[in-house]
């Protein structure tokens, strides 16, 4: 709860101040965990940011912005303006906490506690406990995926680690099409063995004294958000 909390935070919040409180209580506190487990995935991240950065030059050059504000740098002919620097940073400040929200969840749930605490505990649809208990599963598959796709590239002679966007595309299709794949046949075997039959036994949830730090945590982001914005 505390991550889909932080989470929601994040659509929210649009002051620079209330998103380095959001990125110091959950962004990079998930970061680091996921460096632990999740390198591939965490070395990705800096990629949207990019993407965002691009995204936000082509309106600009599109002029489809009324005032994007001074030029802040020129690079031979491409200019940078204000605009372009801080929608980036607002874009990427809340993936990064998407990300670390994500990362917190995968590093210290597993699959079983998220189905029993979600549907058993928390009372939500069995399909929603199930999507995300499936997600948490499938980062350690795609960790395994990816150091497959990375020994084959080198055994074929590419480079290592990957450093063009070409490269990158070599590890992300293979990676997308197993996904695909796995979640498919998850999911007809997770019918087939009578899942959305499932009688949900509902149980009260025992606090524990984490429970309060992370309380007490959220606490603070949603005062930051509430009152910056």
């Amino acid at each position: 709860m505390y991550s889909l909390a932080a989470t929601l935070l994040g659509f929210y919040a649009s002051d620079p101040r209330s998103q380095a409180v959001l990125l110091a209580f959950t962004g990079l506190p998930g970061l680091a965990l996921g460096l632990l487990r999740f390198r591939l995935l965490v070395a990705l991240i800096p990629f949207t940011i990019i993407g965002a950065f691009v995204n936000a030059m082509i309106i600009y050059y599109l002029g489809a912005v009324e005032d994007p504000g001074p030029v802040v740098a020129e690079i031979g002919p491409i200019r940078v303006p204000e605009f372009a620097v801080g929608s980036t940073a607002r874009v990427g400040a809340r993936i990064l906490v998407f990300a670390g929200a994500g990362l917190l969840i995968a590093s210290l749930v597993t699959p079983r506690d998220a189905v029993k605490s979600l549907s058993d505990e928390l009372g939500l649809p069995k399909g929603f406990s199930f999507s995300l208990a499936f997600a948490l599963r499938l980062l350690p598959l795609l960790k395994n995926d990816a150091d497959e796709i990375l020994l084959v590239r080198r055994l074929r002679g590419h480079r290592s680690p990957p450093l063009t966007p070409r490269d990158y595309e070599s590890i992300i299709t293979p990676l997308l099409a197993a996904s695909l794949e796995r979640a498919l046949w998850v999911g007809v075997a997770a019918e087939l063995r009578g899942y959305s039959l499932r009688r949900v036994r509902r149980r009260r949830p025992k606090p524990r004294p984490v429970d309060a730090l992370l309380a007490a945590a959220l606490a603070v982001q949603m005062a930051a958000v509430a009152y910056w914005g």
